[in-house]
């Protein structure tokens, strides 16, 4: 019994199959710009606006002559801006020498950029009117697969550090060896981990009929992420990070992996235009 009721689900699926192949299906290369903003009260504080691009390749099939069903493949390159004006901050620690102190760091400016590169897969539902030049409408939801690591670049202005032994009611702004002292402006380089994106698509704009073929769409878009880009691993470092090593007794690490911010998420949204050239068969 459960084997033919699995074949009946085949033979009707291949039956749909068949009867809508003789529906008109169309293939588009696109190309779009993209503004990235970052909403809700639990967005980074220090997020900014960036921008990004995307090219890909899309597939319709029509139902009918204003209905279709949509996807694709297309490949986004951007990246997720973080700056702040000052950073300062105090952790516990211990030195070299087993000595309890509370290290202290403030810089000036401080900026990071994150690079976001994704493979995206949409399934989109599109209504159009009729006519040589349509107004169309689409909408649907999209997956977006992480490429890989993805590289930060950190900008720290007027890195300044020292360590505040409470034993003795001594700051120490030094020697730079251990860790105190005018660091100075540093650049730093590293890589983040981002998670899979979800996201709800919204499309609209004119197609232009070129030919009994061929088509052009200009549209504008808005995007809204459903859920937290930032890394799976556990948020619960410092911004600058004291070591018992005197090789490197400092680290500076990324935004997405500090504690201040582990209650905060990222699910940025997009806008943009886009514009795709269709070919029908």
């Amino acid at each position: 019994m459960k084997n033919n009721s699995i074949n009946t689900f085949f033979s009707c699926l291949a039956a749909f199959l068949f009867v809508n192949a003789a529906q008109a299906q169309e293939w588009q290369i696109e190309g779009a710009g993209h503004l990235i903003q970052h909403q809700g009260d639990d967005s980074f504080p220090m997020a900014k606006h960036s921008e990004g691009f995307s090219v890909g390749l899309g597939y319709s099939h029509y139902l009918n002559d204003n209905w279709s069903i949509g996807t694709g493949i297309s490949y986004l390159k951007t990246e997720l801006v973080f700056a702040a004006p000052g950073i300062r901050g105090t952790s516990a620690e211990v030195d070299t020498e087993g000595d309890l102190f509370e290290f202290r760091y403030n810089t000036g400016y401080f900026e990071e950029s994150v690079q976001w590169q994704s493979f995206r897969v949409p399934l989109t539902v599109q209504f159009e009117t009729s006519g040589v030049v349509r107004w169309y409408l689409r909408t649907g939801v999209l997956y977006g697969l992480q490429v890989g690591n993805s590289k930060y670049r950190q900008e720290w202005n007027n890195l300044k550090t020292s360590g505040y032994y409470p034993e003795w009611d001594a700051e120490l702004n030094g020697p730079e060896f251990a860790g105190f002292g005018n660091i100075g402006d540093r650049r730093t380089e590293g890589t983040v981990k981002l998670r899979n994106t979800f996201s709800w698509v919204l499309e609209t704009g004119v197609k232009q009929t070129l030919n009994t073929s061929n088509d052009l769409y200009l549209g504008v878009f808005f995007e809204m992420g459903l859920n937290d880009m930032r890394p799976s691993t556990a948020a619960e470092a410092q911004p600058v990070e004291y070591i018992a090593d005197m090789n490197q007794p400092l680290t500076l690490n990324s935004v997405l992996n500090q504690s201040q911010y582990k209650d905060n998420t990222i699910s940025p949204f997009m806008f943009g235009f886009k514009i795709k050239y269709a070919f029908e068969f």
